[in-house]
């Protein structure tokens, strides 16, 4: 069964909702997501991250990308919220070293691991959440058979096997473009790429997702697995950092939909900007 109406699941007011939300009678939403909402979704959040990195000065990084801090308005156009871990970076700035927070699922492994902080960790987490809008599934579930309970690692073997279509929403019942669908997996995959210098800017990924420009296979590489974070978090993080899940949020081992939300406490990174000379990649 698809999870996708609970993917977007964050308390909003009467002019804003999310999917799983009651309706205006206190009834729940029977909010039926087609091909075409799930592609303006794709869209219109990619555009929203497009303008934070690359029409705004300094450029924000959002940190927090994931479905729950996706809103939807009456018409399901979506607006990013919660910026509450936002950072501001200094256009002359590659990268900004800081303690991690964010949530597990989402992050960035090169963020996740080293505190390492650049445009391309929102971009990875996009990708995260371009594969479970069109897949219809979170990005983790534990009640799933062993092989299939991460999705980017379900992604990557179906990719290789050709086999993508596979992994659409059932609920679509077929009503969908299955190239266009199979062209928005793999822009999830070159988001989502072990190595973030190959991550494409988020003006390039709105493009590819509009078909102004073509996805180039021969870029796709294999992606950072979730898996892997569990394994750094059940050996536990070196002794100069903590990483602790909120109170509010279920414990990454367990199946719920919301990942855990880290923060890395006592982080030897501290919130220093480092300096270099820019570079639009990152």
């Amino acid at each position: 069964m698809s999870c996708f109406p609970s993917l977007f699941r964050k308390k909003v007011d009467s002019q804003t909702r999310s999917p799983s939300e009651v309706d205006e009678g206190g009834n729940r939403s029977n909010i039926q997501f087609s091909w075409r909402t799930r592609y303006r979704i794709c869209i219109g959040v990619g555009r929203g991250l497009a303008f934070l990195h690359e029409e705004v000065q300094p450029y924000i990084v959002h940190r927090d990308i994931k479905a729950s801090n996706i809103l939807l308005d009456r018409d399901l156009t979506p607006k990013i919220s919660d910026f509450g871990l936002a950072k501001l970076i200094p256009d002359n700035d590659t990268h900004v070293s800081t303690r991690v927070a964010g949530t597990l699922g989402y992050l960035a492994p090169e963020y996740a691991v080293g505190g390492r902080l650049t445009r391309k960790a929102d971009i990875y987490s996009f990708g995260v959440l371009l594969v479970e809008i069109v897949s219809g599934r979170c990005n983790t579930n534990t009640r799933l058979p062993a092989g299939e309970q991460f999705l980017l690692e379900r992604t990557w073997e179906l990719y290789e096997r050709k086999e993508l279509v596979g992994l659409v929403d059932t609920s679509l019942n077929g009503d969908f473009d299955a190239e266009e669908a199979c062209k928005f997996l793999k822009i999830g995959l070159l988001c989502t790429q072990d190595n973030f210098k190959r991550r494409p800017s988020m003006s390039t990924v709105v493009k590819m997702l509009t078909g102004e420009v073509g996805v180039d296979e021969n870029k796709i590489t294999k992606p950072a697995f979730i898996s892997d974070f569990m394994d750094l978090k059940v050996r536990g993080p070196p002794k100069s950092s903590e990483i602790k899940s909120t109170s509010d949020n279920a414990n990454f081992s367990s199946d719920n939909r919301e990942n855990s939300t880290l923060s890395s406490g006592a982080s030897t990174f501290g919130t220093m900007t480092t300096s270099a000379a820019h570079d639009q990649s990152l």
